[in-house]
């Protein structure tokens, strides 16, 4: 794969796309929907197919996560993607954070309700990922629940 300069990223797409999404959290009866940008191989290049964080946020950097909940909606990269993440996406609609002061388990542990429960595809992180994960969550009160049909593959 070749690199681009292209841009591809839509911020007027986020408010419609993570309705959708709180629509499918309803669904599953879930509160909050972690989306990282990884696919099932946890390689550093992904497939279009697996651009999952770019489709929901606008956001075409490299590393990042998002963890939309039912009242706002967090997008997490690392500090050379703050300036990029601010123009790419709506920030009505996202609240950018930083990935490595404050990543998702982290906001999990200090800002998730209390006794939510918030889905992830387990496929897409990796089993220390998902042990610190829980470890945070579970220390406020929250469940991480894996789910078997990828939320955001299915409003995608």
């Amino acid at each position: 794969m070749f690199q681009s300069f292209d841009v591809t990223a839509d911020p007027s797409q986020g408010i419609s796309r993570v309705g959708r999404l709180r629509e499918a959290l309803l669904k599953a009866n879930l509160d909050g929907y972690l989306i990282p940008r990884a696919d099932e191989h946890q390689g550093e290049y992904v497939a279009p197919s697996s651009e999952r964080l770019a489709w929901l946020t606008g956001f075409t950097g490299s590393a990042g996560a998002a963890l939309v909940m039912k009242d706002r909606a967090i997008l997490f990269v690392d500090g050379r993607y703050t300036l990029q993440a601010a123009e790419q996406t709506d920030p009505s609609t996202f609240t950018v954070e930083s990935l490595i002061e404050n990543p998702p388990k982290d906001w999990i542990g200090q800002n998730a309700p209390k006794g939510a429960r918030i889905g992830f595809d387990p496929w897409l992180h990796t089993i220390a990922e998902l042990r610190a994960l829980r470890k945070a969550a579970a220390a406020r009160g929250v469940e991480m629940v894996p789910v078997d049909d990828n939320l955001g593959d299915s409003i995608w």
